[in-house]
């Protein structure tokens, strides 16, 4: 009777067992720990291929951060969706009931079908996307959960797809081009390429927290005057004196953030460009290097994409808000007008109005968002532009990183220096009223990463 007692015992014990969930395959968790960080990289190369404009970049990653994100949260049960919280997105479809998952491979999916939507060789992420599975495939992961998993992904991304396509930029694709002014202190195109204004409607975009294009305004630029003793004849005559005096650290600063996704270069009759990585790129590089740096888990990681993305999404659409209200004129043509007509800035300037630094606004919005969620004075070291030969830079914290982004442009001769400071303003009020305004964890408590 024992024996058949203990038999009886062993026998429940081995049906109880059997309904766990069993643990996921050895590996699969190192595998996708930073996954979010291999995508975005691999985004950024895609931008830089496909030379997206930097605010039509920081709209793409924005969006497949944020699918990459709400695809993963049903497996962090302190997190919440931000369905309600962002602009116009409503509820994300849930998991299925009954079905098993593992949320990091639907992230990733999430993340890819955005990708391939918003990006213009949909084959450059299905090649990548195919490696990941492959990679993913030997972990050992049950063929069911995988296919689960794929599913909700696609289902996710297509959601956001479907809200990123209310947002007004196919309608801006159709707008007049920026007419040009006749007026003196009005922005004129610039060499060598004298290129169309980049963007000039992109106020028209439907902010991703912001109530709108308008709510961080800068403080007004000082008023345009050619006399020399005019406070704006001073302030072009420090860019002049800054490109006239300058020395080795200063062209390296203006070098590396130059992040000018589309360089040209004439040699005799032939012109050709070399592509960079975007403003808003580099501070992916940046949030990635930190998220790596800290080992934080992959919702954390989420986390942080998600307020450093639309932090430089919405700081950019406050930006071109006010470039485009001012028309300000650039210092390489208002010196070369009333200075120094042989005078040339040390790099290509961009072709958009001056007013307010876009660099400035939207590394002031990401340096806030890291220094919210990681603290002040978290020193790190920016090896972004290793890949163009361009030495790691060492920062304190990452407004002290922001201050220095600023004034490269300066040191580049393409801006003033209330574009420069009153950019800063603006970005650090769009990167605070994100933080303030999105709630990822479900106690309502700010986030704070470790």
């Amino acid at each position: 009777m024992k024996l058949i007692t203990r038999f009886l015992f062993i026998l429940i014990l081995a049906n109880i067992s059997a309904c766990q969930p069993k643990p996921n395959p050895a590996g699969l968790d190192a595998f996708t720990r930073f996954q979010l960080i291999d995508w975005n990289k691999h985004l950024s190369h895609i931008i830089i291929t496909d030379i997206f404009s930097p605010p039509v970049a920081s709209r793409i990653y924005a969006y497949t951060n944020i699918a990459a994100y709400e695809a993963l949260v049903p497996g962090y049960p302190a997190c919440q969706s931000l369905a309600g919280q962002l602009n116009g997105l409503e509820n994300v479809p849930a998991p299925e009931k009954g079905k098993e998952y593992y949320y990091p491979v639907a992230s990733a999916e999430a993340f890819a079908t955005v990708m391939k939507k918003l990006t213009l060789v949909p084959a450059n992420t299905e090649k990548f996307e195919t490696e990941y599975l492959e990679k993913i495939k030997k972990t050992g992961i049950k063929k069911e959960v995988l296919e689960n998993s794929l599913a909700y992904g696609k289902k996710v991304g297509e959601h956001v797809i479907a809200w990123a396509l209310k947002d007004n930029y196919l309608e801006s694709r159709a707008m007049q081009r920026h007419m040009l002014s006749e007026k003196i202190n009005e922005w004129q195109p610039t060499p060598p390429d004298y290129m169309q204004a980049v963007e000039p409607h992109w106020n028209t975009i439907r902010p991703f927290v912001m109530d709108s294009a308008a709510q961080c305004k800068p403080r007004n630029p000082t008023p345009f005057d050619t006399l020399p003793n005019s406070k704006f004849y001073k302030e072009a005559k420090e860019i002049y004196m800054l490109g006239e005096n300058s020395d080795a650290e200063k062209q390296l600063i203006a070098k590396f953030w130059d992040d000018n996704p589309n360089v040209s270069y004439t040699k005799g009759h032939i012109t050709y460009f070399k592509q960079k990585l975007t403003p808003g790129g580099h501070w992916i590089t940046i949030t990635s290097n930190v998220c790596k740096a800290k080992n934080i888990n992959p919702m954390e990681q989420a986390e942080a994409f998600v307020f450093v993305t639309t932090s430089l999404a919405d700081g950019f659409i406050s930006c071109w808000d006010a470039k485009y209200k001012h028309v300000h004129i650039r210092p390489e043509t208002y010196i070369e007008k009333y200075i120094d007509p042989e005078w040339d800035p040390l790099l290509q300037t961009p072709p958009f109005p001056e007013f307010p630094s876009g660099h400035s606004v939207i590394s002031a919005a990401a340096a806030t968002a890291l220094t919210n969620l990681f603290g002040d004075n978290f020193a790190f070291t920016d090896s972004t532009q290793l890949a163009i030969g361009l030495p790691v830079r060492k920062f304190n914290s990452f407004y002290d990183a922001s201050r220095e982004a600023g004034m490269s442009r300066m040191y580049g001769g393409i801006h003033f220096r209330p574009a420069n400071e009153y950019g800063a303003e603006e970005g650090k009020e769009v990167g605070n009223f994100v933080y303030q305004k999105l709630k990822t964890r479900r106690n309502g408590q700010l986030a704070k990463l470790p």
